[in-house]
């Protein structure tokens, strides 16, 4: 059977189009660890933002993706207007990748493999740099908390006061504002930070990329509608204010 473009077409529009890289929303919870390592008034800076409206619909979002969930503490964030923020600045992400890890067997003929035990690939997000460089500025503060340059002296990852870690959503949509998947990385932490390249010539603007470690990932199924971003796109800022904070989304299980 030939390949057929007008068959594939109607195929796509029929499961209601191709997923698109680019609908894509990071959730990146600070540990309180971390947001008292950095200074008060970088905080104070990050979140005076021109447009104040995103601090504002911040909460309502963040409880509608369970950023804030009492029973799950390394989800929430020490403040949820600096996680939206880097929501924001966050220009590439990635979906995470697994593989499992073989060994080979013989116990009669041919050797086989069998699988011993999963491995998890590291996972990078991209974030687009103001002119005060608040984003380096953060993750600087973040890799020093883990390990203090001047000491050497390797922090507690599960400590009751010094846990660096957290639990990182990554949430692909589609079309129309639905969550389609999602993943979470459990106890995420970053483990490098990009060199950032300075030239004359250049006219553009920097791009930070940190890479994050993290013990596992679990996948999230569930499709959501997210009525906030939907009444912003829409009707702008203020459609999204008029919505109730317990209706910001409506659940629609597959």
């Amino acid at each position: 059977m030939s390949f057929s473009p007008n068959l594939f077409l109607s195929n796509v529009r029929a499961k209601d189009g191709l997923a698109k890289p680019s609908r894509f929303e990071v959730i990146l919870p600070i540990p309180p660890y971390i947001g008292s390592m950095v200074g008060n008034s970088i905080i104070e800076k990050i979140l005076n933002l021109p447009n104040s409206v995103f601090a504002d619909v911040s909460d309502a979002i963040g409880s509608a993706f369970g950023r804030q969930d009492p029973q799950d503490e390394y989800s929430r964030t020490s403040n949820s207007s600096l996680s939206r923020y880097l929501a924001l600045q966050c220009e590439s992400a990635e979906l995470p990748g697994k593989t499992l890890q073989t060994a080979d067997v013989k116990i009669y003929g041919p050797t086989f493999k069998v699988p011993y035990q999963t491995q998890y690939t590291e996972s990078t997000f991209t974030f687009l740099c103001t002119n005060d460089f608040y984003e380096r500025k953060l993750f600087d503060r973040w890799i020093e908390a883990i390990n203090p340059s001047d000491t050497n002296n390797l922090r507690f990852p599960k400590g009751e006061t010094t846990r660096y870690m957290s639990n990182i959503k990554i949430i692909q949509y589609d079309e129309f504002i639905k969550q389609i998947y999602a993943v979470e990385l459990i106890d995420a932490f970053p483990i490098g930070i990009a060199s950032q390249a300075l030239n004359w010539s250049e006219d553009g603007f920097h791009r930070l990329s940190i890479q994050f470690a993290y013990q596992r990932y679990k996948t999230i199924y569930e499709g959501t509608y997210d009525l906030a971003a939907a009444a912003s796109a829409l009707f702008g800022v203020a459609g999204a204010r008029l919505l109730p904070f317990g209706n910001a989304v409506t659940k629609f299980p597959f």
